[in-house]
């Protein structure tokens, strides 16, 4: 669960790893928890910590472009429609 900016970081580094070691459906979960915090549930992060976070998330999302599995890349791509304005 993520309670906190800090968490949600801490996560996606955790994300980061999970896909350079080849996890991606792991990574895929991860980055998905943490992109639906920060669209739907950070209203007590400040608005610089919500936009670092949304920037993060973003660069998260668009690592699965090189991901070799292609149903993953189809299912985190779809992500970024949280943050379309």
């Amino acid at each position: 669960m993520i309670n906190s900016f800090q968490d949600a970081k801490s996560l996606l580094l955790t994300a980061e790893k999970a896909f350079n070691d080849k996890a991606y459906q792991q990574s895929a979960e991860i980055v998905e928890d943490v992109a639906r915090y920060a669209a739907y549930q950070s209203d007590g992060l400040t608005a610089g910590q919500k936009a670092e976070l949304t920037q993060i998330v973003k660069q998260a999302i668009g690592r699965f472009t090189f991901c070799p599995d292609e149903c993953v890349w189809e299912e985190t791509s779809a992500l970024m429609d949280l943050f379309r304005d």
